[in-house]
């Protein structure tokens, strides 16, 4: 089983960070930053659509296994 991970970015900004969530549940561990310009984030973001997420932040869900933005 992949772990699931989240990629958040506020609206127009240039940095995105990524959470892992824990197989047990409860809330996302941060994993690290990445640049939304960088060709990963953006072959992600083509594939798997972004939700709104609170007033001016976007999301992605997605496993570790669909990039290789999450560290193993």
């Amino acid at each position: 089983m992949s772990r699931l991970v989240v990629l958040r970015w506020p609206n127009g900004g240039e940095w995105g960070h990524l959470a892992e969530v824990p197989d047990e549940g409860g809330l996302p561990r941060f994993t690290g930053f990445v640049r939304m310009t960088d060709p990963r984030v953006q072959a992600l973001i083509t594939r798997v659509e972004p939700q709104r997420a609170d007033d001016d932040m976007w999301e992605v869900h997605f496993t570790a296994a669909e990039t290789e933005l999450v560290p193993t």
